[in-house]
């Protein structure tokens, strides 16, 4: 008993020591984890916008757009509907990707439909030494449904 009595406040100690590097590691895997779905949102709202395109015989630029934002908006925690912190941009493109579109896409005339959604990622905690922004850039291009003729 005389032995247990000398080391009083040995836990104490361990767990002033413990707890900033609990506390760091927490924080890392929430930042972390809400990185990663935000990339995923980004890569669905592009997917998404590029499939509304691609099954539409007379697309716009702007349903594409509202689609892809809307499959963002659906993850917690991210606008996207903020212009300033996302940005869709759509191009209808021939095969060759040098000309325009003729509307409505016909079996000769193929064309892709191309949604690339920039994003800009803020972590919650400002980490010393480690950028507190990235930024995630996906596209998606898929061919488009011709007219029934």
């Amino acid at each position: 008993m005389r032995f247990l009595r000398d080391e009083h406040g040995q836990s104490f100690t361990e767990t002033a020591l413990l707890l900033p590097i609990l506390v760091f590691l927490i924080l890392a895997g929430g930042d972390l984890a809400r990185a990663y779905a935000m990339q995923l949102a980004v890569q669905n709202g592009a997917r998404a916008g590029a499939e509304a395109a691609a099954i539409d015989f007379t697309p716009t630029e702007t349903e594409a757009e509202a689609r892809a934002r809307d499959e963002m908006s659906r993850t917690p925690g991210m606008d996207g509907y903020n212009t300033s912190t996302v940005h869709v941009t759509v191009t209808f493109k021939k095969s060759d990707g040098t000309t325009d579109c003729v509307q409505p896409v016909t079996e000769p005339n193929q064309c892709y439909a191309t949604v690339r959604v920039q994003f800009t990622f803020h972590t919650i905690t400002p980490w010393p030494l480690i950028p507190n922004t990235a930024n995630f850039d996906r596209a998606t291009k898929m061919r488009m449904l011709a007219a029934p003729q």
